[in-house]
């Protein structure tokens, strides 16, 4: 073996350049950089009059992730990551949901949000009227994975779907892939 040719020596730093760079890349996907922002135990009241909330909101805790696209997170798009998100009716207006997602950007100041652990229990109750791993609010519709609802008396699961939250519709569920509909019980359960 003799000496590397200049040709070989100028692949080389080529090759060395492209994987510092793709390094560097990916330490901008990775979302591994955390924003400050990081708050526990947080809750809020939504729903009007404001001595009279619709809804009692707890969340465990709150903390600044990065979006997702495809497979990756990309720390140069913030989001707000929030779990354990319980929302406790003490009136069945499934509307005041809206003002969930706005309460929470006024406190941290970024819009695009990421919920996991999603429960919705009428006040009194135990057992959640609706549950989801993950919710992504976007506007009058929140998208829903892995959910649990109690729907006409029974229990339905969905791998996917969509719930509005606001306006006349607030309360429709509509599975991914399909055109029904159908609408979450919040009515009180008798006796309470």
């Amino acid at each position: 073996m003799g000496r590397p040719s200049p040709t070989n020596i100028g692949h080389f730093k080529n090759l060395r350049g492209i994987l510092l760079a793709a390094w560097i890349f990916c330490g901008f996907l990775s979302g591994a950089q955390a924003g400050d922002l990081k708050l526990s135990g947080l809750q809020f009241s939504v729903g009007t009059p404001s001595d009279k909330p619709a809804a009692r909101v707890r969340i465990a805790e709150v903390t600044q992730g990065a979006q997702k696209r495809g497979f990756l997170r990309i720390a140069l798009l913030p989001l707000v990551l929030a779990k354990g998100v319980e929302v406790r009716f003490l009136r069945p207006e499934l509307a005041a949901l809206g003002e969930v997602q706005e309460t929470l950007n006024s406190m941290v100041k970024l819009e695009t949000q990421e919920w996991h652990r999603v429960s919705l229990f009428m006040d009194g109750e135990t057992a959640p009227r609706l549950t989801a791993e993950e919710a992504v609010p976007r506007g009058n519709v929140w998208e829903l994975k892995r959910v649990r609802a109690r729907i006409s008396g029974e229990v339905r699961e969905f791998k996917e779907c969509t719930l509005q939250v606001s306006g006349e519709q607030a309360g429709l569920l509509t599975p991914n892939g399909r055109t029904e509909s159908c609408r979450i019980d919040m009515e009180p359960a008798a006796g309470l």
